[in-house]
């Protein structure tokens, strides 16, 4: 989801987690993939509350669970109405899936109204979400694209995967994916249609 979909900025979310005391934030917090605490989050080792307690103690001090929505939140921005369009005009040829490392609170607010300017949550536009917290396995691995691939039947050697991650995409080309790596912010629509026009 983060740098294709939506815009990442880990920067401002690196600031908002010092600001509620997490000092080492920094160490913590990937555009792609995270560390420590983090990474356990997205990874389904934990549920927020979990997270909440352990942020806490690792930061020496109890941080309300609105203030680490906050800062999570923080991270990304609401996707460009643009991008959603042409994702809707891409599912009326493909089956078009979401495979993203990421977490219940950033998710659970994906999957209300409030993701999108159209006011449609996340599922109005995938086929299928695959979140990593839920499978339990994260990108680079390799188990969660071949979950992915065994549970929507995908042919890799014939799926286009949009990625902004390097060491994400090494994995999905070991695998035989066709890839394009999207740049943060990149309007890749054009590129895109190019792609599938010759493919």
């Amino acid at each position: 989801m983060g740098g294709v979909v939506v815009d990442v900025h880990r920067e401002r979310a690196i600031r908002q987690f010092k600001a509620i005391g997490v000092s080492d934030a920094d160490r913590q917090i990937d555009a792609n993939n995270h560390h420590g605490l983090f990474l356990a989050f997205e990874n389904g080792d934990m549920d927020s509350e979990t997270f909440r307690r352990q942020l806490s103690a690792h930061a020496g001090r109890d941080i309300p669970m609105e203030d680490v929505v906050m800062a999570w939140k923080s991270i990304i921005s609401k996707p460009a109405g643009y991008k959603l369009e042409y994702i809707l005009a891409l599912r009326k040829k493909y089956n078009v899936y979401l495979l993203s490392n990421n977490n219940p609170i950033l998710i659970d607010w994906a999957r209300t109204s409030d993701f999108s300017e159209a006011a449609h949550p996340i599922t109005h536009y995938f086929d299928k979400l695959y979140i990593s917290y839920e499978m339990k396995c994260t990108k680079p691995g390799r188990l969660i694209y071949e979950k992915m691939i065994r549970d929507s039947g995908i042919d890799p050697s014939e799926t286009l995967f949009i990625e902004d991650g390097i060491r994400n995409i090494t994995t999905a080309k070991e695998l035989g994916f066709q890839i394009y790596h999207a740049e943060n912010g990149e309007d890749w629509r054009r590129a895109i249609t190019e792609i599938l026009r010759v493919s």
